[in-house]
This record gives C-alpha cells, sequence and structure tokens, in this order.
C-alpha cells in the first residue's frame, strides 16, 4: 500500500466507515457487510443495550455509506458542481464521512452543511399518525457534541456547515447555493416535506438524493406526494434500505428557490 494514494484513500475512508459505525468496538466476529449496530438497540424499550459510550455515531450500514462514496465519486467523475447537504445529522456519523471523502480526494471547493434541529426530532402535527409520533427517544444529539465529534476525526474546518435550528427556519437561508448531493435522514413526514421543498430547487441536474427514512411511513408519503405533484423524472432505486434517485431536471426546478 505504502506509496499508492489510491490504496491509501481506500484504507483512510475504510476507516472512518469503520470508525462512525463502532464496527471497531462491537463487530466482534461479523464481517462488515453484515454489521449493523441498530440492533444494539431495543425499539420497544426505546433504548440502547449497550452504554453510550459504545454508540455508533450513524445507524447507517457500511452498504448505505457506501451508497454516499458510490454517488460522490460520480457527481465528480461527470463535474457536476455543488454541495453536499445532511438533513437530520443526529450524532454526525454521515456529516464526517462525507468530509472525509473531501479530504480524501483533495476537494477543496465543495462544502458539506450538516442541517438539524440538534435537539431530537420534532413530533409531526400534519399527519398525527406518523410513526415517529410514538417514539420516547427522540433522537437528541446537541450541537456541541456534534462539532466536537467531527473535530476528534480532525475533520472540523471551513468545509463543514453547521445549521442548527428547525427546517422551516434554516433552509430558506440557503438560496442561492447549489448542491450536488442531498442526503434526507428527516424521519417525519413534514420534515422530509420541507427538506425536498427547500433543498430539491437547489440540486443541479445530475445531482444524487438520498433518503434514508424510506421505511417509515411518513417519510415515504412525503417523498411519493413530491415526486407525483413534480413529476420528478429520476427513477427510484432502493439500495441497503435507502431510496435514492439521480436529478433528471435542471437547478431551479421545480421552480425557483425561495428567495432567488
Amino acid at each position: 500500500m505504502s506509496g499508492d494514494p489510491d490504496l491509501m484513500r481506500e484504507a483512510y475512508l475504510d476507516l472512518i466507515k469503520r470508525t462512525v459505525t463502532n464496527y471497531i468496538q462491537l463487530g466482534d466476529e461479523l464481517p462488515l457487510g453484515r454489521f449493523h449496530s441498530a440492533g444494539f438497540y431495543d425499539p420497544k424499550a426505546s433504548e440502547w443495550t449497550i452504554p453510550p459510550i459504545a454508540r455508533p455515531r450513524t445507524l447507517q450500514n457500511v452498504h448505505q455509506l457506501e451508497l454516499i462514496e458510490q454517488q460522490f465519486d460520480r457527481i465528480t467523475a461527470e463535474g457536476i458542481t455543488g454541495d453536499l447537504i445532511e438533513a437530520g445529522v443526529w450524532r454526525g456519523g454521515a456529516i464526517i464521512f462525507m468530509r472525509a471523502l473531501l479530504k480524501a480526494h483533495g476537494v477543496t471547493d465543495r462544502q458539506v452543511i450538516a442541517a438539524d434541529s440538534f435537539a431530537g426530532i420534532p413530533l409531526s402535527a400534519k399527519f398525527k399518525h406518523d410513526t415517529v409520533n410514538s417514539w420516547t427517544d427522540r433522537w437528541e444529539a446537541s450541537l456541541p457534541e456534534v462539532r466536537a465529534a467531527i473535530a476528534r476525526f480532525g475533520l472540523l474546518d471551513e468545509q463543514v456547515e453547521l445549521l442548527e435550528g428547525y427546517f422551516a427556519d434554516t433552509l430558506p437561508g440557503l438560496a442561492g447555493r447549489t448542491l450536488a448531493l442531498i442526503r434526507l435522514d428527516s424521519d417525519s413526514l413534514e420534515s422530509t416535506e420541507t427538506s425536498l421543498q427547500y433543498l430539491y430547487p437547489l440540486l443541479n441536474r445530475g445531482g444524487a438524493v438520498m433518503i434514508d427514512d424510506w421505511h417509515l411511513i411518513g417519510c415515504r408519503i412525503a417523498v411519493d406526494n413530491y415526486r407525483k405533484k413534480n413529476k420528478l423524472a429520476g427513477e427510484v432505486q432502493v439500495t441497503a434500505g435507502n431510496a435514492w434517485w439521480i436529478k433528471q431536471e435542471e437547478r431551479g426546478f421545480p421552480g425557483p428557490p425561495a428567495g432567488e
């Protein structure tokens, strides 16, 4: 591996994947491809079965992180400009991985934007039967906690933007920006709906949209409604439980972003 930039880059990103998922501590004899930290969470009790120090930085498994990497490689190869954003970051694992991708490839002209309330998942008022409303665990991670985590990986710098607040208040402020990759881990119908409303028009043609919570009814309704209303052409695909598609329309579709 010594002296081979490609192998060194691959080893660095592999280590990041193993660390943010906490496969390093929790993987035991399982191959990385079969490990998922969600197995240490009891959804009925809404609590972890492991102590706080052992909890992962992301609930994504390695295949979901690889989806981010694959789409990043594609937009880079195709010359699609714009920043990367995750709306709903929890403990910051995906943000850490996105910033690591920029570092590994020597990319200095893109930002990684972390948008979150940093106060837990808000209740859904519009859709009373939203799955997230029944959760006692609101999946809260504070801004200082997430900032400190990114810093511990040596990745907190001017290419990371932490956007604190509810999406309806903060995402309109991104008008004028250009995006190449959107990852929504917004959970509820309203949060997903708001994320798409303000972020999708900013996405360049050929940019990627990823939906983490495809298994949650509120999220799926929001995505299906938005796609149907705006007649989106990109075909939805599912990889490791995450839905995604490639934008076929130009930036600004479906209508200029608010504030432009």
